[in-house]
């Protein structure tokens, strides 16, 4: 896809771009604030995206796996309206906000390194997008605090398909991350071999 061969500096532009394009209030603060905590330069996790810059990387891959599935849920009747384009830009970039200050990749040990804990990052990010004043509707804060799985919410996998039926803005950046995820697995892998 296009976004894998970009430059760190030019998927910082494409990330503040998409944000800005929500026109929602206090974008420039949540950027400011997401800056500051180093999300541009974070590493996504410890098992995937384990380089410098790797958490805007999984955010953008994130986002377009989350856009081609809206495509699809819209194809299967779905309305646009429940998984507004905004929506899914907010959702998909700040899914795993928390981790830009939880974990830092060492130059010197050419290495990550944990600053923070990262288990519970869902409502952890969730606060972290609030501290910034910035304000997220209900669909969005589903949407990060069930990117998981909703494992941890429901036991009753019954109940946990009801909701992402229901909720196809938390179904499709749930599936996203995921895909998002196995992509980066699988690079690292062929890197490997």
């Amino acid at each position: 896809m296009k976004y894998i061969h970009k430059s760190l500096e030019e998927k910082k532009e494409e990330c503040i771009r998409l944000l800005r394009s929500t026109n929602r209030p206090h974008i420039d603060d949540l950027i400011s604030f997401i800056s500051h905590m180093g999300y541009f330069v974070a590493p996504g996790s410890y098992k995937h995206h384990r380089f410098k810059g790797g958490l805007v990387s999984h955010s953008l891959e994130t986002y377009y796996e989350a856009m081609a599935l809206r495509e699809q849920k819209m194809k299967e009747g779905f309305s646009p309206d429940s998984m507004p384009e905004e929506s899914v830009i907010i959702s998909s970039l700040m899914h795993d906000l928390c981790k830009a200050d939880a974990i830092r990749f060492s130059e010197e040990l050419r290495k990550v390194c944990r600053v923070k804990k990262t288990h519970g990052h869902s409502s952890r990010s969730v606060r972290k997008v609030r501290e910034a004043k910035f304000r997220l509707t209900e669909d969005e804060k589903n949407a990060i605090l069930w990117h998981m799985g909703g494992e941890h919410i429901y036991k009753d996998k019954q109940k946990r398909i009801e909701f992402f039926h229901n909720n196809p803005l938390s179904d499709i950046i749930r599936k996203a991350d995921g895909k998002s995820i196995g992509k980066s697995k699988m690079r690292h892998h062929k890197s490997m071999v």
